[in-house]
């Protein structure tokens, strides 16, 4: 090995290093805010579990009543879909404030964009992770078995995070310049809430009927398709890859070209 090669791989070795280094910072960052955040209050973290389950046991057995369902079917679904549902709502209404929640950061130049959208996103998957035990108290509860199509309930969530990041630059960089944009992505998300698929199952052919609508033209019903349908051993559309990825890519392109033009703005807007 010539001396040129070996100073090309230490080289490669050292930005490695600074780049897990980076990660684990950042990680201990996000987890340092997390708990600060709890700080006083005497279950912690529990809370995030406590609310969700509160309003399952409440509202499942009533809603399965009401909409004719037994409670092992309609229970799991809400279940499901309430923890989905809260880290998808989590990126997107904390998207439109972002740059303003690090507005110190940002003009003290401690962190980058790149950075706070990554603590951002960690910071959901914490929240996310403290809420699967919910998920998996129902499936013990109702003696639900998961089949090995589960695990494409993953490459469903790993589109989740990916749309987290894509929807933090570009709601993020709105938001700054438009102070508004929070509210009107809140209004919005407690009506979609609603129009989708969590409290209420659709008709025995999905889309069919009067709720068609609610479910063919909701983005936010093909996200939680792609998990929840693995995860209760049923099959998911076409329909709904097709719309979550080409949602991804487009997405992810618009967010590229917005970041490319604005990016610099954001310390004059915040």
């Amino acid at each position: 090995m010539s001396v040129q090669d070996s100073k090309l791989k230490q080289m490669k070795y050292t930005s490695l290093n600074f780049k897990l280094a980076m990660i684990q910072s950042l990680f201990y960052t996000t987890w340092l805010g997390f708990i600060i955040r709890y700080r006083k209050t005497m279950l912690g973290p529990l809370w995030i579990v406590i609310g969700p389950s509160l309003f399952i046991i409440t509202l499942g057995s009533l809603f399965s009543d009401i909409g004719g369902v037994a409670s092992s079917v309609f229970v799991p679904h809400m279940a499901i879909g309430l923890v989905v549902w809260t880290l998808i709502s989590g990126f997107v209404t904390g998207s439109a404030n972002i740059f303003q929640r690090a507005k110190s950061n940002i003009l003290q130049g401690s962190m980058q964009l790149s950075e706070i959208v990554i603590v951002d996103v960690f910071t959901n998957f914490l929240i996310f992770a403290h809420q699967l035990s919910i998920i998996l108290v129902v499936f013990l509860i109702y003696n639900i078995e998961v089949k090995q199509a589960a695990l494409l309930s993953v490459f469903g969530l790993i589109l989740i995070f990916i749309n987290g990041i894509w929807l933090s630059y570009f709601f993020g960089i709105l938001g700054a310049r438009y102070r508004d944009l929070t509210e009107v992505v809140q209004a919005v998300m407690r009506i979609a809430f609603l129009a989708t698929p969590i409290i209420w199952i659709p008709g025995d052919t999905g889309r069919g009927g009067a709720l068609s609508a609610f479910t063919t033209f909701n983005p936010f019903f093909h996200f939680l398709e792609l998990v929840r349908s693995p995860l209760l051993g049923n099959a998911v559309a076409p329909l709904s890859w097709i719309v979550v990825i080409l949602i991804t890519v487009l997405g992810g392109g618009l967010a590229l070209w917005f970041r490319k033009k604005f990016s610099h703005l954001v310390a004059l807007w915040v």
